[in-house]
């Protein structure tokens, strides 16, 4: 049986007739099907327990679809398959698995995420999560009103390059402190991509033991502004002068002032410090 789940906050609403297009195909091949709104299951575990290894749950959606649902999981066990057909506006989480069909087997990338604790919360990450420049771009996307594509990314990323001020920071990475200046990004990778295809961390991947801590400092703005496209390529990181890497199992920020926090694309204010482990 195919349990096909759509979020119908994400792609502007556009997923149920996704999830009506999917179930045509299923009947097709004679294949049992039913279409599930994400929002109306409240019991995850519950959910989960009614299907076995024969089922195929087929989730419709982006990063953020993905984000909310292997927080609702936790621990809970998950017999049936598990496939995500995209369906977002970001898409990181695909685009590090390396998949050239529609359905991706998400299976064996949903356990053992790392966690981030800010503000009393502890939750699970897929991509990346951080304070600084990429919170706030997060913040005007999320806030704005026009729809969630790379053109309303874009304009919102030059918006936050006039209004943004870079912060203070303290750096723990697993034991070895440090202090930053005139910090831009300060962001833990879980894998390569953020910001809907941004090459942030070029080295990392998912089946690494620890995270990628990401650090733009001190870089001027005029030339920040220039190179940020280059971040789609991993070009910064040859500006080994304002672009540093550290490799660890247990990451916390502090900072001096409130700075906005982003976990794969969903924001979060004001935050003075947390804290990712692997």
């Amino acid at each position: 049986m195919d349990i096909i789940l759509y979020n119908p906050l994400s792609n502007k609403g556009k997923n149920v007739k996704i999830a009506e297009k999917l179930e045509k195909q299923s009947n097709k091949k004679g294949i049992k099907s039913q279409i599930l709104n994400l929002l109306d299951i409240h019991n995850v575990e519950s959910f989960l327990s009614a299907y076995s290894s024969d089922d195929r749950i087929i989730i419709i959606g982006g990063d953020g679809t993905l984000n909310r649902i292997v927080n609702q999981i936790n621990d809970t066990e998950i017999l049936p398959q598990v496939f995500m057909y995209k369906a977002g506006t970001g898409n990181d989480f695909i685009r590090s698995v390396k998949t050239k069909g529609k359905f991706v087997d998400i299976k064996p990338y949903i356990k053992n995420l790392p966690t981030i604790e800010v503000n009393g919360k502890t939750e699970k990450f897929l991509n990346g999560a951080g304070v600084g420049f990429d919170g706030f771009v997060c913040y005007n996307v999320n806030v704005s009103k026009s729809a969630k594509n790379k053109s309303n990314y874009f304009k919102n990323v030059f918006k936050s390059f006039i209004n943004y001020k870079p912060v203070s920071a303290l750096i723990d990475v697993d034991g070895k402190v440090f202090e930053e200046n005139k910090v831009w990004f300060v962001t833990a990778m879980n894998a390569q991509f953020f910001g809907g295809g941004m090459r942030l961390a070029p080295k990392m991947r998912r089946d690494k033991d620890y995270l990628e801590l990401v650090i733009v400092k001190k870089i001027p703005k005029w030339l920040l502004i220039i190179l940020f496209p280059s971040i789609y390529l991993g070009l910064h990181r040859f500006l080994y002068k304002y672009v540093q890497f550290y490799q660890g199992k247990r990451i916390k920020v502090e900072l001096l002032t409130d700075s906005y926090l982003q976990r794969d694309g969903e924001h979060e204010y004001p935050v003075r410090k947390f804290e990712v482990n692997k």
